[in-house]
């Protein structure tokens, strides 16, 4: 009775958890995730795409498996049957409930049975990954969560059904995110190599990792078609590599980031004390390994490296089964209740970021019809721009101004439409894309009307005073439009 009344407490301690991840995705219009409305307004394009001849001109269309479609599978269908925002937050919540469901799966799969250190690792939701709107990859980690969970489970009997459902599994996690098959080839080849140390059978060996096979041919399908392999540049500041570390619960205060981390460090330090510690902690450790060791940019994508991190702690919590005593149980109390608040610090900002993207979204009501607007990035030289030593970005409104395609069919250059990167891309690459050349941008400003800023560097606010009036503000946003003069003689040049 006793264990029935346990198990029953831990699915409305979830329930209540799953809760707690989705009110501040519905009490607001315009969740405060910096890229998030550059996602919506393209996925709003492409369900719209064929009744826009503008649209039509100014991209085009790639329907090859790109390893990045998460939101775009999910919100460009729903719009036949419900508006854009709603659409958005529904994929939110699902990818909250996936998270939430995914630690929950993992931690039973590994401790054989309900890990109570699940609620704490799903609170991490809100983690600085998603609050940058890297939508996409938290959905490819939740499903790498999932899919792990399922293949510990049945590696040990893998049967043709099985083998065939890791993989078309696997095929999920790739159209998700290519995040999320890279972290689920580590973590399954981890726990099959230290199978294979055990047992030293070859074949048995292959039999647990063949599956993988499906997302490695994708990906090479993809890196020969529209993929494009990029630079690699790694990061040697360690003042970034240890803000990053902070990654799972860093938000928008600084003092509350301190104390949740000095919580769950103690909650940590507590509960590894007399607990079983299974051996999928290895997995955490080579995450954490890959950490250091990664690119910071790779595949075109920036903050590789830090996006070992979020799934390297929750293997490394969820591998812990705790010894459950008084300690341990006010230690995971007090994990929950800290993770809880910050939580509620990001509704509270959300609120205030929400009305903060009505008054942007308001500014473009002056731009005429099919406008082609500039987005300026707020570094620079001289910028006293927030980044790695910080909560966050101050720029989080930047691409906000993208709302303004769907008011005003403007054409705003840092839209994410690239090709190999999303399903839609500009047919005229030249002076769009997050973002040209810092040495270049000035040379596009002939072909756009106006220039969107958010708190811009001292040298490019000077460069803007010669080429362009200022026609909107709010706080640190300013629309500059250009020039005639200025744009008639870059076209003439």
């Amino acid at each position: 009775m006793g264990s029935v009344l346990k198990r029953n407490t831990y699915y409305i301690g979830l329930l209540l958890v799953l809760i707690v991840c989705v009110i501040p995705i519905w009490i607001v219009d315009y969740p405060g995730l910096t890229d998030y409305p550059n996602h919506l307004v393209r996925d709003y394009i492409l369900a719209h795409y064929s009744e826009s001849p503008l649209w039509q001109q100014r991209y085009s269309l790639d329907l090859t498996p790109i390893p990045n479609l998460a939101i775009d599978l999910l919100v460009v269908p729903l719009q036949r049957f419900l508006p854009l925002l709603i659409c958005g937050k529904l994929f939110l919540t699902a990818s909250a409930a996936l998270y939430v469901f995914g630690c929950s799966e993992l931690g039973k799969a590994i401790v054989g049975k309900p890990n109570w250190l699940a609620l704490v690792c799903a609170l991490t939701f809100y983690n600085t990954e998603l609050l940058k709107g890297l939508v996409n990859f938290i959905f490819g980690v939740a499903v790498f969560l999932c899919v792990f969970a399922f293949w510990l489970r049945v590696r040990d009997r893998m049967s043709p059904l099985y083998f065939s459902a890791c993989g078309l599994l696997s095929i999920v996690a790739f159209l998700s995110h290519l995040s999320s098959s890279v972290l689920l080839g580590v973590a399954c080849s981890t726990v099959a190599f230290l199978d294979f140390v055990r047992h030293r059978r070859v074949l048995k060996l292959i039999i647990e990792l063949a599956w993988m096979g499906f997302p490695v041919l994708l990906t090479l399908a993809f890196l020969r078609g529209s993929g494009k392999v990029g630079s690699m540049l790694w990061t040697l500041d360690w003042k970034i590599k240890l803000t990053q570390l902070l990654s799972p619960f860093r938000s928008y205060n600084l003092l509350l980031v301190a104390a949740v981390a000095i919580t769950l460090l103690l909650c940590f330090v507590v509960t590894l004390k007399g607990s079983t510690v299974h051996r999928t902690w290895v997995v955490g450790a080579v995450f954490f390994f890959l950490f250091l060791v990664s690119p910071n940019d790779l595949f075109t994508a920036s903050n590789v490296a830090e996006r070992y991190l979020i799934p390297g702690y929750l293997v490394l919590f969820l591998s812990i089964e705790p010894h459950w005593d008084r300690p341990r149980k006010t230690a995971i109390a007090f994990a929950l209740i800290a993770l809880t608040i910050s939580i509620g610090d990001v509704a509270i900002n959300w609120l205030s970021i929400d009305r903060g993207s009505r008054q942007i979204i308001a500014m473009g009501e002056l731009l005429p019809e099919g406008a082609h607007v500039f987005v300026l990035p707020t570094w620079g030289p001289g910028s006293l721009r927030e980044g790695a030593h910080s909560a966050l970005p101050r720029d989080r409104f930047l691409n906000t101004a993208q709302f303004w395609t769907l008011s005003r069919r403007a054409d705003v250059s840092n839209l994410f439409a690239l090709p190999g990167q999303q399903p839609l891309s500009f047919r005229r690459l030249t002076c769009h894309g997050p973002y040209p050349p810092e040495s270049e941008w000035s040379g596009c400003l002939g072909s756009f009307d106006f220039v969107w800023t958010i708190d811009p560097a001292p040298t490019y606010r000077q460069v803007l005073a010669r080429i362009a009036t200022p026609a909107a503000s709010w706080g640190t946003a300013t629309l500059w439009r250009v020039n005639r003069t200025y744009a008639i003689d870059q076209q003439s040049y």
